[in-house]
């Protein structure tokens, strides 16, 4: 495999190789050379406060050649012909500049443009070139960029955004708060990594978590899907999520509340000022959630005198199922000095608070146990450019302690309906022994970013990220060694986790061809001391350290489509909260082996603007020792290796404006994850547990304008979602489904084990009477209340109903 992902970059060396060889000296060729030879052109683009302009459109008329400013606000053209041309440099907000260029003495010609503000009431302006949204989605690497900011007006939560995307499920064990599993092209739970900004974010606990983000924290959401660039340097196989943050010039204020059925409530507030003459900056961004959940779930009820549970489902309220999260963030730094680029300083401070209403599997109620996590994170980040923006620097750091407490306490029993019944041979209800863990998680996290540009057609890029963690903690009710009588939380757990990666982009003569070669190292160390059943110590100290490389290609067949393959070996290593657990329902497993793959990806796309795109994208997976999240004993999870799997699958998108005010939009997936190599005939070839294997998405939306007033806003939506039966536990292939790859029939086997086929339709709408500034969000969610089911089978809500308002100052 490695060689096989070696080829290209053998052939991209070999290709650069025989462009450079010089020819002899008066010979025909190297005359011929000299009279067709070609000029580059690169540069930055800035504010007058030294900020990059991303997204800033970059011209050449006379040849056709356009381009957009990246991210540090850079831009290069290769392969021009000699003569003058006029270079034309334009942003939305900004004054247009416009430059002579003289390509005859020097073969490459740096620029560094100023924008200055525009002034006054902008004309409409038509920028050609792309968006930084599209930017990221046509690089090399298969990402999928979901834009925030088109949706931030509706009450939507990010987990319901982010599953109207072609690949990508997100299954939540309950309602508001409930932890979230994200899946993407069949890898799930910890296989795929969670950024903020590039950062890693474990740093944060669940306080970032994507079911309680509201989307106006967000400017979008970068989904990859198999290999992950350089920059990002994580031990991910199924891909990443990158939450980009939204960022003003000078200064704006954003402000939203949202209430709708279960006594939900959602407020979020994001505020910045710059002062462009001390290049001085601040900001907020906070939010808080609060739900009862308390919405209508089937369950089967267990008769108290014989013990034994109906066979019908019977519909109860839940009742101790109440969520509350605060999170909050201040900073503060400097921006486009002598000595850096921008230098941040930030606090952050969050406090969660979650009832335990039931088991994972949703078979045992409850009715008082609770937990909660709260921290103070300090920040600091600095980002600064050398030798002309060939070099530039990008460096974090966090230190902070998570406190988390888990109380179980309830000597006795809860029904479903809320009643009690005492135990004297019981402390807790979630267990026996019961439970008053207080945990204190302690994080170092360092990311370092090195990029430099070689030439006018190479990036490398280097980056570096240390995680250090302990855990210690204490349980009067926990478990004890029986040599000692020592508290088994009281003994720190260590975990230690590195990653390297080092990536080469180079972009080939003509700029057609784009070429990504990514290596990585892995290493991690952990040091504990855990309890067998009988209280007997178990000491475990391993480390591991392991290589992967990775390699992507991107053509360009016209100006409106490419073609995109990728290929990557690479380790997934084991999380310290799936090594040591969580202290309450996730049990330890400190034997976990880190999971290797191998992923291949290909995929075309075709996006006319203001028209249609489509995009369609195949892949292929094959992993050893894949770490699930799998029930144990009825009330607990805990994480384990499935020995290998292996799967193919194809996901479809596409989006057609069928009027110029409304556009149609909806995407496939099917991905065939199977068992292999078990051992045993009975789940040989059986499909990858309590993962959907079929989903799609469908959705209208209009725009209109000038409805009730001259300068208001109207936009309808209607969103439908479709997802196949699956199953919670491993069957045998026999017993799926006849019917073509599954899709229709009925499984040969009893529904308990089946999660069943769901249709959701969602509508809302949003209205603005000045078209900015304020708006009013309605939404309506499982219009037809049908039973939905998610992870592990865990019922949600069914129909509900919400109103957001929305208050901004650009």
């Amino acid at each position: 495999m490695r060689s096989i992902l070696l080829i290209p970059v053998f052939c991209g060396i070999a290709f650069l190789a025989q462009a450079q060889q010089p020819s002899p000296a008066g010979s025909k060729s190297a005359d011929s050379h000299a009279a067709a030879a070609t000029y580059a052109c690169y540069g930055t683009v800035k504010h007058p406060d030294g900020l990059p302009v991303a997204g800033a459109s970059v011209q050449i008329a006379e040849l056709n050649r356009q381009t957009v400013s990246d991210d540090e606000g850079r831009f290069s053209f290769s392969g021009i012909p000699a003569g003058h041309y006029l270079l034309r440099i334009s942003h939305l907000g900004d004054k247009a500049a416009e430059i002579l260029l003289d390509f005859s003495a020097k073969k490459s010609v740096r620029i560094n443009v100023t924008l200055e503000p525009q002034i006054g009431r902008l004309r409409e302006l038509t920028v050609a070139g792309k968006s930084e949204n599209r930017e990221v989605a046509d690089q090399p690497v298969k990402a999928e960029v979901i834009n925030t900011r088109a949706v931030q007006e509706q009450p939507s939560t990010l987990v319901e955004v982010m599953n109207r995307t072609a690949g990508i499920r997100i299954r939540q064990s309950g309602g508001l708060g409930a932890p979230a599993n994200l899946s993407i092209n069949g890898f799930q739970g910890r296989s795929v990594k969670y950024f903020r900004d590039g950062i890693p974010m474990d740093y944060l606990g669940a306080a970032y978590d994507i079911s309680l983000l509201p989307v106006n924290m967000l400017e979008r959401v970068e989904v990859y899907k198999g290999v992950l660039p350089a920059r990002l340097g994580a031990d991910a196989l199924g891909g990443a999520v990158n939450m980009v943050s939204k960022h003003a010039r000078d200064k704006s204020l954003e402000a939203s509340y949202e209430t709708g059925s279960f006594n939900t409530h959602r407020a979020a507030l994001n505020a910045f000022f710059r002062d462009t003459t001390t290049k001085l900056f601040a900001g907020i961004n906070a939010f808080y959630n609060y739900s009862d959940n308390n919405y209508d779930v089937d369950v089967l009820l267990t008769d108290p005198e014989t013990g034994k549970q109906e066979d019908d489902p019977t519909r109860v309220k839940l009742f101790h199922n109440r969520f509350r999260n605060y999170f909050g963030e201040i900073y503060a730094g400097v921006s486009g000095t002598k000595w850096a680029d921008e230098l941040r300083l930030g606090l952050t401070g969050f406090h969660i608070d979650r009832q335990a209403q039931f088991a994972p599997a949703m078979t045992q109620p409850f009715g008082a146990a609770f937990n909660s996590q709260y921290a103070l994170v300090p920040t600091l980040r600095y980002k600064k450019a050398f030798f002309n923006d060939k070099l530039r620097l990008d460096q974090f750091f966090a230190v902070n302690t998570l406190h988390i407490k888990q109380v179980d306490t309830a000597a006795g029993q809860y029904d479903w309906y809320g009643r009690f019944t005492p135990s004297t041979s019981r402390r807790g209800e979630l267990s026996v022994r019961g439970s008053l863990a207080q945990l204190n998680y302690s994080y170092y996290t360092s990311r370092s970013r090195l990029s430099y540009r070689l030439g006018d057609r190479n990036t490398l890029d280097f980056n570096m990220v240390f995680s250090g963690f302990k855990r210690v903690g204490h349980d009067p009710l926990g478990i004890t060694f029986t040599n000692t009588g020592k508290d088994v939380l009281s003994l720190p757990a260590r975990y230690d986790k590195r990653v390297l990666a080092l990536g080469l982009e180079t972009r080939f003569p003509g700029e057609k061809l784009t070429n990504d070669f990514i290596v990585k190292h892995f290493h991690y160390t952990t040091r504990a001391t855990g309890s067998d059943y009988a209280g007997g110590a178990i000491d475990y100290d391993n480390k591991n350290s392991q290589w992967g490389a990775a390699e992507a290609l991107k053509f360009e067949l016209n100006r409106f489509s490419f073609l995109r393959l990728s290929g990557e070996t690479t380790l997934r290593l084991p999380e310290q909260d799936e090594l040591f657990g969580d202290g309450n329902m996730h049990l330890p497993n400190l034997g976990l082996k880190p999971e290797r793959s191998m992923n291949l990806n290909l995929g075309y796309r075709l996006d006319r603007p203001g028209q249609f795109a489509l995009e369609l994208n195949g892949f292929y997976r094959r992993t050893k020792n894949m770490i699930l999240q799998v029930p144990y004993n009825f009330l607990y999870t805990q994480s384990q290796n499935i020995q290998q799997v292996k799967g193919l699958g194809i996901e479809a998108d596409v989006r057609v404006k069928l009027l110029d005010w409304l556009e149609a939009n909806g995407n496939v997936t099917y991905q065939d994850m199977r068992l292999f190599n078990t051992g045993n005939p009975g789940t040989e070839d059986a499909r990858l547990r309590n993962t959907p294997y079929f989903f799609a998405n469908a959705g209208l939306e209009a725009s209109l304008g000038k409805v009730l007033l001259k300068n208001d806003r109207l936009k309808i939506y209607w969103h439908f979602l479709f997802v196949r039966e699956y199953y919670l536990d491993v069957v045998p292939k026999d017993k799926e489904p006849d019917g073509f790859l599954g899709l229709w029939g009925k499984a040969q086997f009893d529904a308990p084990n089946i999660i069943p086929n769901q249709s959701v339709h969602t509508a809302g709408f949003v209205y603005s009477p000045s078209g900015k500034g304020f708006s009013l969000g309605f939404q309506v969610k499982d219009i037809f209340d049908v039973p939905v089911y998610d992870n592990f089978k865990i019922q949600n809500a069914g129909r509900s109903f919400y109103v957001k308002l929305n208050y901004s100052i650009p």
